[in-house]
């Protein structure tokens, strides 16, 4: 099987933890201003601003840890619980775990300090996506995730496994990312000129993050399936479910559609009027023939 002429492999890098763990840090610097300064621009309290992103960052944490642990219990169960809590020693997370955790915890605490949620979801769609960029290029050099194999010109090798030719999964999640900034921006714009609710943006963004992820998860290289999808699809399915039903609540959707159903109803009601006519009919013509 010919193989392409400009697939480059990603070296084994001594430091790339160090390395990889220094871009998490530098991307939680980056997401917590971007973070602080989108709710500061609505007044939002800076303690509670604070309050938000310490707590959403340890749930975020622990979640990102535990689901890691669970979908790698090969490496855990068995042994020493000390190696859950020991990075250092079985490095590890579960970003999607920690992203629905970190999420979730700003949904609930935001009401607990009676911040509005939907700048809460709009300050998350600015400040999301420069960090997560950053966390791919960790994984992109420690080749914490793989693609599948695949004969590209653009594929490339990973130095410990086997040598195939695989997907840069993280340069496609990277260029997704790039361009749903440039959607963000651009329905920030339209929200602006046309007064949407607060939140929509980032409703927006959380619905093309998951179709994005769950497209992207056919190029790489999974290890936990439930059923036909990964773990991560089927979390990413909940993710897009839900903000359907936010967009259809929240977004004018039922107010659109309310019109469409009635029509349907107001025709399934003269479908059925019909056919109890026609059932009606029928029955007392076999009546008068019996008779």
């Amino acid at each position: 099987m010919p193989t392409p002429a400009t697939s480059f492999v990603i070296p084994f890098v001594p430091g790339g933890i160090m390395v990889m763990n220094l871009l998490i840090v530098v991307g939680w610097v980056i997401f917590s201003f971007l973070f602080w300064r989108g709710l500061r621009l609505f007044a939002v309290d800076e303690d509670r601003v604070f309050d938000l992103t310490f707590y959403s960052t340890l749930v975020a944490f622990v979640a990102g840890r535990a689901g890691f642990v669970v979908t790698h219990g090969d490496l855990f169960f068995g042994k020493s619980l000390l190696l859950v809590v020991a990075l250092w020693v079985a490095p590890g997370l579960s970003w999607l775990c920690g992203f629905v955790g970190g999420v979730a915890t700003l949904v609930l605490l935001s009401r607990q300090y009676k911040v509005r949620l939907g700048l809460v979801l709009d300050a998350l769609a600015v400040a999301l996506p420069l960090p997560i960029i950053l966390g791919e290029a960790g994984s992109f050099l420690t080749a914490s995730e793989l693609g599948r194999p695949a004969i590209i010109p653009w594929a490339i090798r990973v130095s410990g496994t086997t040598g195939d030719l695989r997907h840069p999964v993280q340069f496609y999640t990277m260029i997704s990312l790039i361009i749903l900034s440039f959607i963000i921006l651009r329905l920030t714009t339209i929200s602006t000129k046309h007064k949407w609710p607060y939140g929509l943006v980032g409703v927006w963004f959380f619905l093309l993050y998951a179709v994005s992820g769950f497209v992207l998860e056919f190029f790489k290289d999974s290890r936990v399936y439930w059923g036909n999808l990964t773990a991560n699809q089927w979390m990413l399915i909940g993710i897009f479910a839900e903000c359907v039903g936010v967009l259809y609540i929240r977004g004018g959707g039922r107010e659109k559609l309310r019109p469409f159903f009635t029509r349907l109803g107001i025709k399934a009601a003269h479908i059925r009027k019909g056919i109890y006519e026609f059932v009606s009919r029928r029955h007392a013509f076999r009546s008068q023939k019996t008779s």
